[in-house]
């Protein structure tokens, strides 16, 4: 062993960069340390992927060195530590490697950087990988850098580009048994099941792994009456560290912080839920939250090898053989909103880091888009708000809000939200809350209750800004009016009893009536409307004051009207009637959105133009489709329209012909409105659409016209209507010399029959 740790250390020392790459269990994360620590001057940083992790391997640390943690050997993890000025090894959780370096980006008086089980590909690992090799690069060339990791991907290897060393495991041959069919039914009695047969028919420790907290409680009280042991974040160091320590037989009830970061002595049989729970961007909520997973075959791989160390091992996967889901780095599919703000601070963009996987380009503009609506980004740079958002270890959208609870007094009910809004919550399913604050504040009180793990992460949160803890429920527009500097894209209104309209458009719809204002913290989407899981109510003058004052004019009920608007988002708070003046484009384009009203004098200015089109005469396109893409050319007869009856009065024939400019001659010459009758009267021509004109004359009209009527130059000849005296249609004909000579004399025979008072020539 003491071969590859001495190679390490000196391949380290002469790279500058190394990938370890070791099975669990080699000592990679509780001996390696201690050899680069006694090899280089100054302090060495190792960062853990997990809370958990960064407490246990401290503390094996500083016990492999015989000194109390703290010492030599110290911890620093979100809101909690145990270090001294003699420190020089400290543990950390890997987002706090970004906070150091914003406050010291050439990490003097650092010699080494260890990023510990690196190949899970978080988001704050490879982030803070990039930065440490961009600071190598720039500022600090002594400073070493080292990934300790199992199963390293080819991504992450090609961004390190360092020495490489692989350590050979020795482990044993380990069974694997899988269920032959999904499992159904809750977790929690399957997992105990197992487990109680591992650890009665089998040999050593059975280590299971269970997705939470949660699920371990439960699988723990169905194995009462066998010593059955939790293993997660939450517990005290001391139990944790209890059971990384070899004593008599048991079951060990674990999250995946025992698949690498730990390793515990004795397991000879895994009972493997093949769940875990990872951090997965929630829009609902616009923060990173735990979710519910299915394991990949690396992880399956890793929990199986914890079976094999001390002798031959068995696992028993508690799901069917087959694929496995695809390892995907969280830079995919996480919220890069922090992960901007620290690259902008350090002077970098975040896509020109180099990541092991560049992040998704739509990812990186909502990240843009969110922290422009916060204030903590203006143009391409910080503002002083950004920068002071980036002091608080928690997401941009609640350091915002916990700078507003600076200005405003409010920092205890604040330390009370970021621990509901930061925690799984105990009260699934209510959506108001103010419930669970209330529920908090009664945990407070009597030391239970299913809010006093919120309550604790409240504690260290009030330790930190330095406030008294909150003893009553404060005023509801207090709770809405801190969440509104979370959240001003989720604020609310209600247009119906249980429908809200959100600000940027979509329905949500709550159970049960709620306020009428509120901002809808939690929400998802729906086919038609999405749903609220969680809000606040919200103060309509806390909306006053961010309101934004505009003009609206449009259509209503047929008139055109104008306000001035007091908006929030789509939200009109209050409205003003103002004289709309001439309306513009857009509102015509609205009224006219069932077509132009044209009366039938109008239309036929179309109809005479389509003519002359079809027969191959150059005029201007005219169509009402055409005219309806752009209706500049009506504005300057509309400075008096009001109403939709103002629009249908407009002289609209002369409108269009005097749109013709020069080619109103040639329609005039050549499509004329009307034609000459030998009565020395003008009679209107119709114009019709793939049919010629039509000519509609009483018979006694036509006296005189011996031939048909032509337009077009004489080319074509128009349609005659020949009706009785009645109005009734006799014929329509395009020879009208024909009907005089074949048609005519029967048609006068019938006719004066039933017309005799009209005259009929023999020879009209």
């Amino acid at each position: 062993m003491a071969d590859w740790l001495d190679q390490g250390v000196a391949l380290l020392q002469k790279e500058g960069r190394l990938l370890l790459v070791a099975p669990p269990g080699t000592g990679k994360s509780t001996l390696f340390p201690l050899k680069v620590l006694r090899a280089l001057p100054g302090k060495v940083l190792l960062f853990e992927p997990r809370r958990v992790a960064a407490r246990a391997v401290a503390a094996r640390l500083a016990e492999n060195l015989g000194e109390a943690l703290g010492r030599t050997v110290g911890y620093r993890v979100r809101l909690e530590g145990k270090e001294s000025g003699a420190t020089r090894l400290l543990v950390m959780t890997e987002g706090l490697l970004t906070r150091l370096l914003l406050e010291d980006p050439a990490l003097e008086g650092v010699s080494a950087v260890l990023l510990d089980e690196a190949h899970e590909r978080h988001l704050e690992s490879d982030l803070a990988l990039a930065l440490l090799l961009r600071v190598q690069e720039t500022l600090r060339p002594d400073l070493k850098i080292a990934l300790l990791t199992a199963t390293p991907d080819e991504e992450l290897r090609r961004a390190f580009s360092g020495a490489v060393l692989e350590v050979e495991g020795k482990g044993h041959p380990v069974e694997v048994l899988h269920l032959p069919k999904p499992p159904e039914g809750p977790l929690e009695p399957l997992a105990a099941r197992y487990a109680k047969k591992a650890f009665l028919e089998g040999e050593g420790d059975v280590l299971v792994f269970l997705p939470g907290k949660a699920e371990i409680e439960r699988t723990r009280r169905l194995l009462e009456g066998l010593p059955a042991f939790p293993l997660h974040g939450g517990l005290p160091l001391s139990q944790q560290m209890a059971l990384l320590r070899p004593g008599p037989r048991r079951i060990v009830l674990a999250t995946d912080v025992a698949e690498t970061s730990l390793t515990l002595p004795g397991v000879r049989v895994v009972v493997d839920s093949g769940l875990a729970r990872k951090p997965r961007f929630d829009p609902r909520t616009g923060l990173t939250r735990l979710a519910l997973v299915r394991i990949p075959e690396a992880s399956a791989r890793q929990r199986a090898g914890r079976a094999g160390r001390t002798g031959p091992g068995r696992v028993y996967r508690l799901y069917p053989e087959g694929p496995f889901p695809p390892k995907r780095p969280e830079v995919l599919e996480a919220d890069l909103s922090r992960a901007l703000l620290l690259a902008l601070a350090l002077g970098e963009r975040l896509e020109a880091l180099p990541l092991p996987t560049p992040p998704p380009q739509g990812a990186l503009e909502a990240a843009w888009n969110l922290l422009g609506l916060l204030g903590a980004v203006e143009g391409e740079g910080l503002t002083p708000l950004g920068q002071r958002m980036l002091l608080l270890p928690t997401h941009p959208r609640l350091a915002r809000m916990v700078l507003e609870a600076e200005g405003l007094g409010l920092l205890p009910l604040a330390a009370d939200l970021l621990a509901l809004l930061e925690e799984r919550d105990p009260l699934e399913g209510e959506a108001d809350l103010l419930e669970k604050l209330a529920g908090v504040l009664k945990a407070r009180r009597e030391g239970r209750g299913a809010f006093l793990g919120v309550e604790r992460v409240s504690a260290l949160w009030r330790g930190r800004l330095r406030v008294p803890p909150l003893q009553s429920l404060p005023a509801p527009e207090a709770v809405g009016r801190l969440l509104l500097a979370a959240y001003p894209d989720r604020v609310a209104e209600r247009v119906a009893p249980g429908r809200y309209r959100l600000a940027t458009g979509p329905l949500l719809r709550l159970s049960g009536e709620g306020p009428p204002y509120l901002v809808a913290v939690g929400a998802e989407a729906g086919p038609k409307e999405g749903r609220i899981l969680l809000f606040a109510p919200l103060a309509r003058e806390d909306l006053l004051e961010r309101a934004e004052v505009a003009a609206w004019t449009g259509w209503e009920e047929g008139r055109l009207k104008g306000y001035l608007e007091r908006r929030y988002g789509a939200i009109a708070l209050e409205r003003v009637a103002v004289d709309p003046g001439p309306p513009a484009e857009a509102h015509l384009r609205e009224a006219l959105k069932e077509g132009l009203p044209l009366p039938e004098e109008a239309r036929q200015v179309l109809l005479r133009l389509s003519f002359l089109k079809a027969h191959g005469v150059a005029v201007p396109e005219l169509s009402e489709e055409a005219l309806l893409k752009d209706l500049s050319w009506l504005l300057p007869w509309t400075g008096e329209v009001r109403r939709q009856e103002d629009l249908r009065a407009l002289p609209w024939k002369e409108i269009l012909l005097s749109l013709l400019g020069e080619a109103r001659r040639t329609l005039e010459e050549l499509a004329p409105e009307a034609l000459p009758l030998p009565s020395g009267r003008r009679k209107r021509l119709e114009y019709r659409q793939d049919a010629p004109p039509l000519l509609s004359l009483r018979i006694q009209e036509a006296f005189g016209l011996r031939e048909t009527p032509r337009v077009l130059g004489g080319k074509v000849p128009v349609a005659v209507a020949l009706l009785s005296p009645a109005g009734r249609p006799v014929q329509v004909t395009q020879d009208l010399g024909g009907f005089w000579e074949r048609h005519y004399p029967r048609v006068r025979q019938e006719l004066m029959r039933r017309y005799p008072k009209h005259p009929w020539p023999e020879r009209p």
